[in-house]
């Protein structure tokens, strides 16, 4: 099964999340895309999130109609902060039978050479790539010919889910950004108010 594998810590998740999965997932024949929802991600801050399984649960429902998109929870059962080396290894520990790819944003890239383990994790897995605003990969930058590496010509996704907290917080209407559900859900709980 080839797997494609999307970190981020989905405060919220949203409909540009969604798509781009979709469109990773057409690309490269994957047959799932799985939301690996991070709980503590080493170059954010923690204060801003909301608790690990609301997130989780928020993927739950943005995924459930959707068979080939899954929502993960591995790297709640992981030291934190997590690293995604660390957490490839869980994934292939816990799953021989999977080809994983990683997917990144073209600004993730950009730091990729200052992560832990690139090359381990480029031992690993592909890396696919999509476009990210404000992140224009140079002809020059070092990791952009390896051939583990895989840049995607895909349409730019605009829409940060800072921006959409932001919205929320100040009571504005973020629902056409978000799934119905999660809009729901957020409404219900009065998130990020």
């Amino acid at each position: 099964m080839k797997t494609g594998l999307l970190f981020g810590t989905y405060n919220p998740i949203h409909r540009s999340h969604l798509i781009l999965a979709q469109s990773l997932a057409e690309w490269k024949a994957l047959d799932e895309v799985w939301f690996v929802v991070t709980p503590h991600n080493p170059h954010k801050d923690k204060e801003e999130l909301l608790d690990g399984p609301e997130r989780l649960h928020m993927v739950q429902l943005a995924t459930a109609a959707m068979p080939q998109l899954l929502a993960s929870d591995l790297e709640f059962s992981l030291p934190q902060p997590n690293y995604t080396v660390d957490s490839l290894q869980a994934f292939q520990a816990r799953y021989p039978d999977r080809r994983f790819y990683l997917m990144m944003g073209a600004d993730n890239l950009l730091s990729f050479p200052r992560w832990k383990s690139p090359e381990a994790i480029l031992d690993m897995v592909d890396v696919l790539v999509y476009p990210r605003p404000e992140a224009e990969i140079p002809p020059t930058f070092e990791w952009i010919h390896h051939p583990k590496i895989h840049l995607m010509d895909a349409p730019l996704m605009d829409r940060s889910a800072t921006e959409i907290r932001e919205r929320l917080g100040m009571n504005d209407d973020a629902r056409d950004d978000l799934p119905p559900e999660v809009a729901a859900y957020i409404e219900a709980q009065q998130h990020y108010r």
